[in-house]
Parts: structure tokens; sequence; C-alpha cells
């Protein structure tokens, strides 16, 4: 019992700690492919790098992917596009997407001067949705048709 109680202890107390420098978000590879490296200089930034062929859509669920599973966002937290689709500032002859989870006041303005839109364009700062849309944006990586 005696066991039992320390280790609910030390749990409560390991729950209460501050988060140190491994719990900060990681670059990862997302289920389609994608590469989403997060910003070190500004929290909740990332920068989705495309693939060959990739649409709005893909770089929508690469950015969802990467704030729910590495950035912990709640559901109700909207990503936001900060860099349209380019040539990437950090990796030369790459194509990225800058996207955010904690917008600035210019960018939140950017983004009530946007006309509503269901577009999943990467193509205009402040163009946002909620990580569940991004999600629903994952399309399967085969389409298998039994006709």
């Amino acid at each position: 019992m005696r066991l039992a109680l320390a280790l609910c202890t030390a749990l409560a107390l390991t729950a209460c700690m501050p988060a140190g420098p491994n719990d900060a978000p990681q670059a990862m590879r997302t289920f389609r492919g994608n590469l989403v490296v997060p910003d070190a200089r500004i929290p909740g930034q990332f920068e989705v790098f495309t693939r060959p062929g990739d649409a709005g859509s893909d770089l929508w669920c690469a950015a969802a992917e990467f704030a729910e599973d590495e950035l912990r966002v709640p559901v109700n937290r909207r990503i936001y596009v900060v860099t349209p689709r380019g040539r990437s500032a950090t990796r030369p002859g790459a194509t990225s997407a800058v996207f955010t989870v904690s917008p600035d006041a210019a960018l939140t303005r950017a983004a009530e001067a946007l006309p509503d839109s269901l577009s999943m364009g990467v193509d205009r700062p402040g163009r946002n949705f909620l990580p569940i849309h991004g999600r629903a944006a994952c399309r399967p990586i085969f389409d298998l048709r039994f006709d």
C-alpha cells in the first residue's frame, strides 16, 4: 500500500514539473510523407515541406497532424498560413509553406480581412482552419476500389 502511494505521489509531482528541453516540438515526417520542422525562434510556428504533386489540402493535412501530434493544440485552436507556399527560406531548392497556431495581431487582422472560403489553398497569409478540417483533408495513400 505504501509503495502504491509513493508511486502515485511521484507521478503527480512529475506531472507538475515544468517542461524540459526534450519536450520541445521535434521535426517529424507525417503519415503522408511531408517533412514538418518547428521554428525554434517562434513558438507555435512550423514549416511544412511539399512533396511532388501536393495540393493545398495535403499541406493542411500535414499541418494539422503536426499541430495535434507535436504541439498538442486543443481542438478549437486554429492553424494559420503565415507564409504561402513557395520557395523555402530555410532549405534552398525546397518548396514549403509556414503555418502557426499562435498568430500575432497582424496575422489575425489579415485572416479577418479574407473573404469566406472553403478552399484549402495555402496561397494567402491568414487563411486558417481548425485541425479537424486539416485532418479531414488527409486522403488515403491508396485509393482502393472494389467496383
